[in-house]
């Protein structure tokens, strides 16, 4: 019962703004941070295709923590042209959609990013530009596809759970665990191995996202054999990735894909505080593997 009551109480979270807040016990302060004070990278936050996790307030742990460690974040909504991008190093893509989210379970034949947008960020990042894009669940991951496919990855459609490696303290099986113990953290990476030995990534887990697969790239969040893609809310399964987190070279430029965002957030859900996710959930090592992405992708 309790872990049935979790899994409701996670899935109808996710549907309602009021239901999600910043946990504010989360430490984003950098004790050696990479550049000084707002000398760093200047990062675009992309706010113009309803991505709720910018618009309400979500991103906010990520803007304390990259400014922290000397970088420039803003959170803007304008159309991606060639002039536009060019004032940025990075840009952060969270979870879009062509809807408000909650409002609709289907995307159908909306459009999130129109072509142009598509071909002027890839000729960006093919051209130098370092570029994370934060997917997640139905309808989200359908949403994102167009997107994800002009890189050359693809992603399933539905929510991935694994039976044998999950977080038992939360009692879902969709709160996935990537960890050096058992194996899915074993890729040679920057973004895993950090620069020295205390930024080494040991264990993560993910929270209700989806699966992605792409050739080219390092897969840095491999899924074992007994995770499996299953319906959220009436949709999918369609598919099964291979990984949860992909990261490698585009052209001249940097990409970093994510089928889960929770792990760029520092939040819980519902004012009883029942279920926490993002980079203040220990034992995790989300704070440190945004850390190792953005410096990463700063070189």
């Amino acid at each position: 019962m309790k872990k049935l009551f979790l899994l409701c109480f996670l899935l109808s979270s996710l549907c309602l703004q009021a239901q999600m807040f910043n946990d504010t016990t989360f430490d984003s302060k950098v004790l050696r941070p990479a550049y000084k004070k707002n000398k760093g990278p200047r990062i675009l936050i992309d706010a113009g295709h309803n991505n709720f996790i910018a618009k309400w307030g979500l991103i906010q742990p990520f803007i304390d923590l990259s400014t922290s460690d000397g970088y420039k974040p803003v959170i803007d909504s304008l159309p991606f042209t060639k002039n536009y991008l060019s004032k940025f190093d990075i840009i952060l893509i969270t979870p879009a959609l062509p809807f408000v989210f909650g409002t609709k379970k289907e995307v159908g034949n909306l459009i999130t990013f129109t072509k142009d947008e598509m071909d002027q960020l890839h000729t960006w990042v093919s051209q130098g530009g370092s570029l994370i894009m934060l997917s997640e669940h139905p309808p989200i991951d359908v949403a994102m596809t167009p997107l994800l496919n002009k890189f050359g990855i693809s992603s399933s459609v539905g929510m991935v759970s694994d039976s044998l490696h999950y977080d038992t303290s939360y009692g879902l099986t969709y709160v996935v665990q990537h960890t050096k113990e058992n194996g899915s953290l074993s890729a040679k990476h920057p973004v895993l191995d950090g620069n020295t030995s205390g930024e080494k990534i040991n264990k993560l887990a993910t929270f209700g996202g989806s699966s992605i697969k792409g050739d080219g790239y390092v897969n840095i969040l491999p899924l074992s054999p007994t995770a499996k893609v299953g319906k959220w809310v009436g949709l999918g399964p369609l598919d099964q990735g291979n990984s949860q987190g992909l990261a490698g070279p585009v052209g001249k430029g940097k990409l970093i894909a994510l089928s889960d965002c929770n792990g760029f957030t520092s939040m819980y859900m519902g004012k009883e505080k029942k279920v926490y996710a993002g980079m203040q959930v220990k034992p995790y090592d989300w704070k440190q593997f945004v850390l190792n992405s953005l410096h990463w992708l700063s070189k």
